[in-house]
This record gives C-alpha cells, structure tokens and sequence, in this order.
C-alpha cells in the first residue's frame, strides 16, 4: 500500500490544515456558548503515520502518560473514525470546578470519583463532538456518533492498540491541545482516521478549494 502522505499535495495538506483551523475555531466558539467557558484550541496538527507509529506518537506528544484518563468516540460517515481525548493526572479533578454548584447539590455522600468520571465523560462528548462535526460540515460531510466511553489508565494502550491492530495499514491523526480559560484545565485531542478515506478526503479538500483556484 503507497504512503498516503505522498497522496496528499503541498497545497492539500496546507489546505486541510486550513479546515482543520477554521473547523476548531468554530468548535471553540461553540463550546464557549454550550459550557459558559472559553476554551482555546491550539493550532491543529496533521500527521499521517503507520497504525503501529501513533501510539509512539501520543507518548512523544503528553509529557507525562502516567494515570491518564482517556474518552474515547466513534464516528462514521464519509469522515469516519475514532476519537481520543486524552487527560493527563489531575486534570479531571480540576474540570470538577467547573461545575461546582451541581456539585453542592449532590451532596458530601456522592462519590468524588465517579463525579469524576461522568464529568470527564460529558466534557468529552462535548468537545468531540463540536470539533469532529464541525471538521466533517467543512469537508461537506454529516457524521453519527456512538456513545462516549471511558478508560482508565490501566485500559488506554490496550484500547488504542486493538483499535490501531484493526484499522488499516496507515492513519491519519489530528490532534490539538485545548485549555480551559480561568480554569488552566488541559488535554489532548486526537482524531485518527484510516487510510481508505483518502480518496474522498481528496475529493473533498478539491471542493474546498474550488472558489479559490
């Protein structure tokens, strides 16, 4: 099978990383308005590697890997893949600030941990949500989600690994750093996509930059 790398034109891969910036911008805006919170997205970051390289890649990527929290979602439609947003150690406790006053109605009975959990959950589906919908909008596409789920550290590589294993021979991998404002929460947030959708990915980065040429 050729490198998809070298299926992509210079001007291709600068006009994904285009859709990439406007689709995350827009996600980032989105989100202000669904959480009450500004959230800043860096620039996005398009790398195409072997399935057996990402996991490297992710270690190479997040300083500290140790007792990680990892939400993961799947999406089809033409942009079809999956995704994983990735917290390192603490981040999930400090996102529990964020919703403080459901916390206070909880009560003090409710398990700190298990709050944890669903609100890493729900940010999650949110945040991947806004990004992969608005990516897919700017290639022309719709996508379908399935529910979000959560891994502990103990589970992440296992996870990526039988998920990598199955797909194809190279992936396609997004990611972007997020950053909660006032909050200094942060997290990483991979999108990995198999090779076979190149050749519409192709098709629709043509239609992209027909009003331009």
């Amino acid at each position: 099978m050729s490198n998809p790398l070298r299926e992509l034109s210079e001007l291709e891969k600068d006009a994904l990383q285009e859709i990439m910036n406007i689709g995350f911008g827009r996600a980032a805006a989105d989100l202000a308005e669904i959480i009450n919170l500004h959230v800043i997205l860096s620039v996005p970051h398009i790398a195409v590697l072997q399935s057996d390289e990402v996991i490297s890649y992710i270690h190479n990527q997040i300083p500290d890997t140790t007792d990680m929290s990892m939400i993961t979602q799947f999406f089809s439609g033409k942009f079809s893949g999956g995704s994983f947003l990735v917290f390192p150690h603490g981040e999930g406790r400090k996102l529990l600030r964020i919703f403080d006053g459901e916390m206070a109605l909880l009560g003090e009975n409710y398990d700190i941990d298990v709050l944890e959990k669903e609100t890493l959950v729900e940010v999650g589906n949110i945040i991947i949500g806004a990004c992969v919908g608005k990516i897919a909008e700017m290639l022309g596409d719709v996508v379908s989600y399935a529910p979000p789920r959560f891994f502990s550290q103990e589970q992440i590589f296992e996870t990526l690994d039988d998920v990598l294993n199955s797909s194809d021979s190279f992936a396609i991998l997004f990611k972007t750093v997020f950053n909660f404002e006032r909050y200094n929460v942060s997290g990483y947030l991979f999108l990995v996509s198999q090779h076979s959708i190149m050749p519409w990915l192709k098709q629709a980065i043509a239609e992209f930059l027909g009003p331009y040429e």
